[in-house]
């Protein structure tokens, strides 16, 4: 059941990431890109990295998931007989 709860906020926050970062790209002349970003610039580079922060975290959720059914955490590193 915790395990849920982590993929859950996982997903969230990776999503979170993501539309922010979008948000931040589209519309860098929005009132919260100007009152927290000195120039349009910022509002670039930072919607860049949270996007690429986003996808980031949503393909550790996805790799996570993927290797959930493997028993020992270090069984990758075991060699195949």
């Amino acid at each position: 059941m915790p395990n849920r709860i982590f993929v859950l906020v996982n997903v969230l926050m990776a999503l979170s990431y993501s539309v922010i970062g979008m948000l931040l790209i589209l519309y860098p002349e929005s009132a919260f890109s100007q009152m927290m970003l000195p120039s349009s610039i910022y509002a670039y580079a930072l919607g860049g990295l949270l996007l690429i922060y986003g996808i980031f975290r949503a393909w550790r959720v996805y790799v996570n998931l993927k290797d959930d059914g493997d028993d020992d955490e270090f069984s990758h590193y075991e060699e195949k007989k």
